[in-house]
């Protein structure tokens, strides 16, 4: 399985966000502020349970929500599918980015372009796919996903964003991991 492994130096700056509007603060007051700063993108592309979850108790369902059902490496209630028009799956393990998640988040973005809601489900983790999401939406969508002890970040799309994250993404190191049972499985099945 082809994957890109993040350098551990980077966790810390990439935790801290830096590319869109941070929105810091109480949990309620962080969400209503982030759907608000939302609702000027074209779409967007929410990463995190926490974060989709969030938006969709307040009415605003995102275009794609890619969620890994943790957080804060605690486990939560899964979201409905039912808010969502294609639910697609795939494999993506801590501290990488690999290929087979690159793909069904370009799936998700492409069915989303048509107005449908997707839902992306990740065994495994899903926090470093915000960066995929952010070289591979359109202009003018936006990209949102959580900051650790702060809140969240609103990032909208444009070409030096997508230029800044390709830039962040060529520092990962190229790894071959074996195929997880789990991959095999999505393999045969396909997308639901």
């Amino acid at each position: 399985m082809q994957c890109l492994r993040m350098p551990e130096p980077l966790r810390e700056a990439l935790g801290r966000g830096f590319l869109g509007v941070r929105v810091c603060g109480e949990e309620s007051s962080v969400t209503n502020r982030a759907v608000e700063l939302a609702r000027d993108c074209v779409a967007v592309v929410a990463v995190g349970d926490y974060v989709c979850r969030s938006f969709v108790e307040l009415g605003y369902v995102p275009a794609v929500c890619v969620v890994d059902g943790v957080t804060r490496r605690a486990l939560v209630q899964p979201l409905v599918g039912n808010r969502f028009n294609y639910v697609y799956e795939c494999v993506n393990p801590r501290s990488h980015i690999c290929l087979n998640a690159v793909e069904a988040l370009r799936e998700a973005i492409l069915t989303s372009t048509t107005g449908s809601k997707t839902l992306l489900l990740v065994k495994g983790e899903e926090d470093l796919l915000a960066l995929t999401a952010l070289v591979e939406v359109p202009d003018g969508w936006c990209v949102v996903y959580g900051i650790p002890s702060c809140g969240v970040e609103v990032v909208t799309v444009d070409i030096y964003v997508r230029f800044a994250a390709q830039k962040i993404l060529e520092l990962f190191e190229e790894v071959e991991l074996e195929k997880p049972p789990e991959l095999e499985r999505l393999l045969r099945v396909g997308t639901t």
